[in-house]
C-alpha cells in the first residue's frame, strides 16, 4: 500500500473516532445517565489511541526519512519485541505501551530531527490526559472496590486530555512536515552548487567527526 493510501486511510480512521466522541456526548445531552458517561469516556479513549497511533506512525516514517530511525526505536514505535526460540528462530511479539509512555517516546523521537520541540509535560492538559486514561483503566477493567461513576469533574478532564493530546499531535506532525520540507530544500541548494549550503554541509560534518 501507498503511503498516501496508509495516510487517507488513517485519517478516516481519525474521522470516524472523532465522530463517536461527538456522537456519545450528543447523547449524554439528551439522556444525562452514567452508561452514557462511560460511553463518553471509552469513546474519547478510543480517539486517544487512534491519536498516538498516527503520530508514532508519522515519526517512524519522519526519522526512516532522515535516516535516524534506530532498529531500538523502530521496535519501541511499532511496539513490537522479539524472542530467539531455542531452534534459533526469531518471532516478533506485541508489546504494548502505556499511553502516557508511548507520547513520551513519540515527543523524544521527534526531537532527533526537530531539537527545538518542546512539549508542556507539567501542564493541566497532560494531567487530565493522564487522568483520563485513568478513569477509563477504572471503568473498563471494573473491581468490586472501584466507582464506576464519572463524575462531572472526570468528564471535564477526558475532554481536556483528549484536547491536549490531539494540539500535541498536530504540534508534532507539523514540525516533522516542517523540518521535511527545509531538508528538501537543503538539498536542492546543495546540489545547484549554493556556497551558503555547501559551506553549512561541511560544517554539519566536521561537528559529527
Amino acid at each position: 500500500m501507498s503511503k498516501e493510501k496508509e495516510r487517507n486511510r488513517t485519517i478516516h480512521l481519525i474521522r470516524i473516532l472523532i465522530g463517536d466522541v461527538i456522537a456519545a456526548r450528543e447523547r449524554l445531552n439528551l439522556a444525562d445517565t452514567q452508561t452514557a458517561r462511560r460511553d463518553v469516556v471509552r469513546a474519547s479513549l478510543a480517539a486517544i489511541e487512534g491519536e498516538i497511533w498516527l503520530a508514532r506512525e508519522h515519526v517512524r516514517e519522519a526519522l526512516r526519512d532522515f535516516d535516524e530511525l534506530s532498529p531500538l526505536a523502530d521496535f519501541a514505535l511499532s511496539e513490537q519485541t522479539y524472542v530467539v526460540t531455542e531452534n534459533g528462530k526469531l518471532l516478533a511479539q506485541a508489546r504494548s505501551v502505556p499511553l502516557p509512555t508511548a507520547v513520551r517516546l513519540i515527543v523524544v523521537q521527534t526531537q532527533i530531527i526537530c531539537p527545538e520541540l518542546a512539549v508542556d509535560f507539567t501542564g493541566t492538559g497532560w494531567s487530565n490526559f493522564r487522568r483520563a486514561v485513568s478513569i477509563r483503566n477504572r471503568i473498563t477493567h471494573p473491581r468490586p472496590e472501584n466507582d464506576l461513576d464519572v463524575s462531572d469533574e472526570e468528564l471535564h478532564a477526558v475532554a481536556s486530555g483528549l484536547s491536549w493530546l490531539a494540539a500535541t499531535v498536530e504540534y508534532i506532525m507539523t514540525n516533522t512536515n516542517l523540518a521535511l520540507v527545509e531538508t528538501k530544500a537543503f538539498i536542492d541548494q546543495l546540489l545547484a552548487g549554493d556556497p551558503d549550503a555547501i559551506e553549512a554541509y561541511q560544517a554539519a560534518l566536521e561537528q559529527k567527526q
